[in-house]
C-alpha cells in the first residue's frame, strides 16, 4: 500500500526557506552583537567603517540598544526556524515576522534622514530594509507547498 502525503507533509519550495534562513541568519548577527556588546554595536554597526546607528544622532542608550538586540534576535530566530521546518504555515507565520519588523523600520528610515550619514549609508540601510519586506511580502504570497506533478 502507498503512503499517501497528509498536509503535514507539505514543504516549501527550498529557494523560499534558503532565502528566509539567509535573513535569519544575518538578524540573529545583529541581535546577537547588540545583546553582547551593545557599546561597540552603537558606534560600529553595521561594520566595516560605516557608523549607521551613531551616526543617526543622538546618545547612546544600553537599555534601547538591548531592546533592539533582542527584535532582531527574535526575528531571526523565527526566520531560521521557519526555513528548517519549512511547512507553509510556519513559513507565512515567519514572513509576516519579517514583514511586521522590516517595514515599520524602512518607513522610518524613509521618514528620517540624518546629514550625518552619507548618501551611500542611507541607501543602503534603507533599500536593505526595504529589500527585507518585500522578501517578507513576496514568502507571504509565494510560500505554499510544492506542487507535486500527477504522472
Amino acid at each position: 500500500m502507498v503512503r499517501q502525503p497528509s498536509p503535514h507533509d507539505a514543504r516549501v519550495a527550498p529557494g523560499w526557506r534558503i532565502l528566509l534562513a539567509i535573513v535569519g541568519g544575518l538578524d540573529l548577527g545583529t541581535g546577537g552583537w547588540a545583546l553582547v556588546d551593545p557599546r561597540g554595536w552603537w558606534d560600529k554597526f553595521p561594520g566595516f567603517g560605516h557608523h549607521w546607528a551613531s551616526g543617526q544622532g543622538g546618545a547612546f542608550n544600553e537599555h534601547l540598544v538591548s531592546d533592539a538586540g533582542a527584535g532582531f534576535l527574535a526575528v531571526g530566530l523565527i526566520l531560521v526556524v521557519g526555513g528548517l521546518i519549512g511547512s507553509p504555515v510556519v513559513m507565512r507565520l515567519a514572513a509576516l515576522a519579517l514583514l511586521a519588523h522590516a517595514l515599520p523600520h524602512f518607513l522610518f528610515h524613509v521618514t528620517h534622514s540624518p546629514a550625518s550619514l552619507s548618501g551611500g549609508d542611507k541607501a543602503a540601510g534603507t533599500y536593505g530594509l526595504l529589500a527585507e519586506a518585500v522578501i517578507g511580502a513576496a514568502t507571504l504570497v509565494g510560500a505554499g507547498p510544492r506542487r507535486r506533478r500527477m504522472a
